[in-house]
């Protein structure tokens, strides 16, 4: 069942999707992936619901060079999937709309050397090392779909606009290496008083939704020895060496009463007891933002 979109989805690709541009990247940006693509095998081994090292090949990725979207594309082609390349943040719907619609963005843009542990923004990285393998399990694809046609039909309030950006702003200057340690003050307290300004009042049924997405397909863990399926973990390095030390608690759509920071590791992560687990607890927070 596809969503039912406020535009068409070629509208929105049109809108969103710039072009990849290989000549883009520099050596340098060729050595970064290289370096975090070693490391990360090296830290997700054993600790992945599917093998990484076969998925990353799967879905038209080396370790060598950074993926080319007509690889990526070619790839994903056989399991009814495609890859468009965007500048950086996309609105939250936005993402939901072409997810809904077997859509996946990928962040044009490398993280810097220095922040290869973890980074606050979009990048090539987290989404091409860190969605792309997942696209390789059925049961994870199925699910990515029904998520994002439930947050297609899930319309974000002016407040969560001005939420989104306020924490786009904020996340973009902790990822530049030069930015003022004033400014990047300046953006977390701007972000801090808007949910100040808003607490106490019911949680929008698009933040309750960004909430679900987080805890899952951003951090997700399955299964009975807890292991990753979440893009960000499967993306960082830092993160994912130290994810069995941290508290885990069984998923509920519960989650979606717990915020998030997106400037440092997760406090906590939580496991799905399955793939149907998981699609019932999606299913339920289906229901819970469409009343």
């Amino acid at each position: 069942m596809k969503a039912v979109l406020s535009q068409p989805i070629d509208e929105v690709v049109e809108n969103f999707s710039v072009k990849q541009d290989y000549s883009y990247y520099t050596d340098g940006d060729h050595g970064t992936w290289r370096i975090a693509m070693d490391r990360l095998e090296e830290v997700l081994e054993g600790n992945t619901v599917v093998d990484y090292v076969e998925s990353v090949r799967a879905t038209g990725m080396a370790k060598d060079r950074i993926p080319t979207l007509e690889g990526i594309n070619r790839s994903l082609a056989t399991v009814g999937w495609k890859a468009i390349v965007v500048e950086s943040f996309i609105p939250p719907d936005v993402f939901m709309e072409l997810q809904a619609n077997s859509i996946l963005p990928i962040t044009r843009s490398i993280r810097p050397r220095e922040q290869l542990g973890y980074t606050p923004v979009p990048d090539i990285i987290h989404e091409a090392a860190g969605h792309l393998p997942m696209l390789a399990c059925s049961e994870y694809r199925s699910f990515l779909q029904r998520l994002g046609e439930i947050g297609a039909r899930t319309r974000m309030t002016e407040w969560d606009m001005r939420l989104y950006e306020r924490q786009k702003n904020f996340a973009e200057l902790v990822a530049q290496e030069d930015a003022p340690k004033e400014q990047i003050a300046r953006a977390k307290e701007a972000v801090a008083s808007l949910l100040k300004e808003d607490k106490g009042r019911p949680v929008s049924p698009a933040r309750q939704l960004a909430r679900f997405h987080w805890w899952t397909v951003e951090y997700g863990l399955i299964g009975e020895n807890h292991r990753i399926y979440g893009a960000g973990l499967l993306s960082s390095v830092q993160e994912a060496k130290n994810y069995r030390s941290l508290p885990h608690v069984r998923l509920t759509s519960e989650c979606c009463e717990r915020g998030f920071d997106i400037d440092h590791i997760q406090p906590h992560y939580y496991v799905a007891d399955s793939w149907e687990h998981l699609m019932d607890e999606t299913e339920a927070v289906g229901e819970l933002v469409a009343n």
